[in-house]
């Protein structure tokens, strides 16, 4: 519990700012043409209305998983990412001091 507590408005300022950034980029992808072809086509898991899906069906519960891992992750990624990346720029300014 101590080490949470440890500079924790940084970090949180950190994960708060990616969120945000990682935020921004998916509303802009969601207002490109490209999205909403996709939209207006309508998503059916490659299969044609009225039949089953071509999916396995271990698939149809694995997925949401994977989509959950890929939406924390590559934020958690890019937040590890900038830290690492601040913390050696601190060190190397601290060494020059």
């Amino acid at each position: 519990m101590k080490h949470l507590k440890q500079q924790w408005q940084s970090r949180t300022s950190i994960v708060l700012i990616v969120s945000l950034l990682v935020s921004l980029l998916l509303v802009s992808l969601e207002l490109t043409d490209w999205a909403a072809q996709i939209n207006q086509q309508g998503y059916t898991h490659g299969a044609p209305d009225g039949e089953k899906p071509n999916i396995a069906p271990v698939l149809m519960y694995i997925l949401p998983f994977v989509k959950e891992l890929i939406l924390i992750g590559v934020p958690m990624l890019l937040t590890l990412g900038i830290a690492k990346l601040i913390g050696l720029i601190k060190g190397m300014f601290k060494n020059k001091a």
